[in-house]
């Protein structure tokens, strides 16, 4: 299990440090300017934290895997994982479940198991994480291939029994951990 003194390690990784990550500079893609909207740094500091906010919920609702690929979708069920991964950066979790349960894949399991431990259903979320199995995009969570969303998922809990939402140090890795997910996605998606 990744111990607490080694989050505070893996905190000094520069990704962690950047306080407000310009959206073209927090990922190694270039987010089209039909989503870029989506990414705010408020989106991102209230990521499994707060309900979500209605006022995105009609801009996540016509959105359309083609509106975020505007050079084309390579791979369909990969564009899937992205809108899953955008319902889910705004805490809109059966949105997002609704999507990633229809994804039959690694990625697909994996963000169905991120939603359910978001929802406090570590069980099932364990469930899905086991199914995702040793995923490649573990290593640029931390920057360590021992990371395991599992573990996470039990520190998570194991937080959450005494506390209504994570701690600061436990949502920066959840927010690493979907940026991780949405990038790996994200560049399998792409026609780029």
């Amino acid at each position: 299990m990744l111990s607490f003194k080694l989050i505070a390690l893996q905190l000094r990784h520069p990704f962690f440090r950047q306080q407000t990550p310009a959206v073209n500079d927090f990922f190694s893609f270039e987010v089209p300017a039909t989503i870029q909207p989506l990414f705010s740094e408020s989106a991102f500091s209230n990521y499994a934290l707060t309900p979500s906010i209605q006022t995105v919920r009609s801009t996540l609702g016509g959105l359309s895997a083609r509106d975020c690929f505007p050079r084309g979708i390579k791979d369909e069920s990969m564009a899937q994982c992205c809108l899953s991964g955008l319902w889910l950066l705004h805490n809109f979790l059966n949105e997002s479940h609704e999507i990633s349960q229809s994804i039959h894949s690694r990625e697909g399991s994996y963000w169905h198991g991120i939603m359910h431990r978001l929802e406090g259903d570590y069980w099932n979320s364990k469930y899905w994480f086991r199914k995702t199995g040793n995923h490649p995009c573990l290593e640029h969570v931390l920057g360590t291939r021992s990371w395991n969303p599992s573990d996470f998922t039990d520190q998570c809990e194991s937080h959450a029994e005494q506390n209504d939402q994570l701690s600061p140090a436990l949502q920066k890795i959840a927010v690493a951990e979907w940026r991780a997910l949405f990038e790996y996605c994200y560049t399998k998606a792409s026609n780029d």
